[in-house]
């Protein structure tokens, strides 16, 4: 109990030390732990003395000031260590242990969002909020919620800024963003999290490695966890509150799914997957139904790998099903462009296209409904 700090950064140590081989395969951005990590954490377990707030108030000691017994592994974030371990903890103790620790995990949260933490290190602290919310998804007192709200809310901030770390503006006047050419690790369950010593230094120290390598794996984080934790989070008559985080959110996002090129494709999964995911609660839909909208409309839409498809279909469904007025502009839309006659002045092809690609939109709008949900509109589209 003296020396509890250099006891659980020794833990966080070996716990780099007993890591899963290289080779083995991963498909998680947050690493499951082995068998021999798991190990540690029942051993911290097993001592009486160490109750779950005590490891919660050591580990943030650890994190805020860690003791230099790594200088030999120069790369070595005995912080992301440490976190990988406390992530490994709390989804193995007992949810009124949890519980009755809120106020000094939340001072953990709150601190943890201060210290500057390597990318691998962001992600782990969403994961633990979202295993407190999996386990406690409502707090009785109103400022504990409402102190679960705001660091929620920076949480997420901080993700959402990793997740954009890969685009970069168009002209400095415009907040126009676009994919840069960049380096990534890519999240393909074989390359996911490689030795934390070459991967998860600060990029103040010698490390060549930024957060845009890691825009991939915050993309594909909070396609997992983000909508349902921010429906737990928020209340149903709180969920106002939820649009502008979204709306951050999307700046980032937009410009994921605007760029169909190869080298954005881990991206462009990551994101339709967010969307769908975000799409299926309707009160979300403020946030992201225009820019849905402009997206479906584009004409580079269809230039996508198999494995989006039923991510659009479940988008556009949810968009259309909740929104009748989009599928009346989409219709509207198609009846100008079949009944219009052709401008002599443009190019006869152009405009055969722009129908074909209308047409092949509303085509696709149809396929993502369910079975006769349009029927009334059959004689409309026959007619046109």
């Amino acid at each position: 109990m003296n020396h509890g700090v250099h006891f659980m950064a020794a833990i966080a140590f070996v716990w780099n030390e007993r890591r899963q081989n290289k080779t083995t395969t991963r498909a998680k951005v947050i690493p499951a732990a082995s068998e021999e990590q798991l190990l540690l954490v029942e051993l911290v377990r097993s001592i009486s003395v160490m109750r779950a707030e005590t490891v919660i108030q050591t580990v943030k000691e650890v994190l805020k000031q860690p003791p230099a017994i790594a200088k030999d592994k120069k790369h070595l974030s005995l912080e992301v260590c440490m976190l990988q371990f406390f992530y490994a903890y709390i989804q193995r103790i007992p949810v009124p242990n949890l519980v009755d620790s809120w106020t000094s995990l939340l001072i953990l949260l709150k601190d943890s969002i201060q210290l500057s933490l390597p990318a691998p290190g962001q992600f782990l602290i969403l994961g633990v909020l979202n295993e407190f919310i999996m386990k406690n998804p409502s707090l009785e007192n109103k400022k504990d919620q409402r102190d679960l709200q705001d660091v929620t809310h920076k949480i997420v901030d901080a993700i959402g800024a990793i997740a954009g770390s890969s685009l970069e503006q168009t002209t400095w006047l415009r907040r126009n963003l676009e994919v840069k050419p960049s380096p990534k690790i890519m999240v393909d369950g074989t390359n996911l999290e490689p030795d934390v010593e070459d991967m998860l230094s600060p990029a103040t120290e010698t490390s060549n490695i930024t957060p845009s390598v890691y825009s991939v794996h915050a993309l594909t984080l909070l396609s997992e966890v983000l909508a349902h934790l921010l429906d737990m989070v928020f209340y149903s008559d709180e969920k106002e509150r939820v649009i502008p985080l979204l709306v951050n959110i999307m700046h980032y996002v937009v410009p994921y799914l605007r760029n169909h090129s190869a080298h954005n494709a881990p991206s462009y999964r990551a994101c339709v997957q967010l969307l769908s995911s975000l799409s299926g609660y309707q009160y979300t839909r403020r946030a992201w139904k225009k820019e849905a909208f402009d997206l479906f409309m584009d004409p580079s839409f269809f230039q996508m790998d198999a494995s989006c498809v039923n991510h659009w279909r479940a988008i556009m469904d949810n968009l259309m099903t909740h929104d009748k007025t989009t599928f009346r502009d989409l219709m509207t839309r198609v009846a100008v462009a079949q009944s219009s006659s052709l401008n002599l002045f443009a190019n006869r092809d152009v405009e055969l296209e722009q129908r074909a690609m209308l047409l092949k939109r509303l085509a696709f709008a149809i396929f993502s409904s369910e079975i006769d949900q349009y029927q009334k509109y059959l004689p409309d589209i026959q007619g046109k």
